[in-house]
C-alpha cells in the first residue's frame, strides 16, 4: 500500500479505539523501496531514490483516562481523501519503464 497505508491504519486504530473502551492500538508503519531503486537517467523516475528510502515508524494509541498524564500527542482529527477517480491523481506516482528499459517510479507534478 505504500506510505499512505500509515494514514489508513491510524484512521483504523482511532475507529476500534471508539469501539472498544480501556484498550491500547499500535500502528506499525515500514516501507522499504530497495527493490525499486531507479539507475537511469531519467529525471522524473530519480527524484523517487531522493525522497523515499527505508523508514519505519510506530505508534501506541489509548484510549485509557490515565494514559492522558503521560501522552506525548493527541490525536484530533484524521482527513483521508481518495482521487483514484482522477486519471492525472491515479497516475501521478507510477511505475513503468523508462527509454532504455530500466524499471522506475515516475513521479509527476499532479502530486499536490
Amino acid at each position: 500500500m505504500g506510505c499512505s497505508a500509515g494514514v489508513i491504519s491510524v484512521d483504523l486504530a482511532k475507529d476500534l479505539l471508539q469501539v472498544h473502551r480501556k484498550t491500547y492500538a499500535i500502528v506499525v508503519s515500514t516501507e522499504n523501496i530497495t527493490y525499486g531503486a531507479y539507475s537511469g537517467h531519467n529525471k522524473s523516475m530519480m527524484l523517487s531514490n531522493c525522497l523515499f528510502r527505508v523508514g519505519g515508524a510506530a505508534m501506541l494509541l489509548s484510549n485509557k483516562s490515565k494514559d492522558k498524564r503521560v501522552a506525548k500527542y493527541k490525536l484530533v482529527h484524521v482527513v483521508r481523501t481518495h482521487r483514484g477517480s482522477d486519471d492525472k491523481a491515479y497516475n501521478c506516482v507510477y511505475q513503468g519503464q523508462d527509454e532504455t528499459g530500466k524499471i522506475g517510479v515516475s513521479l509527476s507534478k499532479d502530486l499536490m
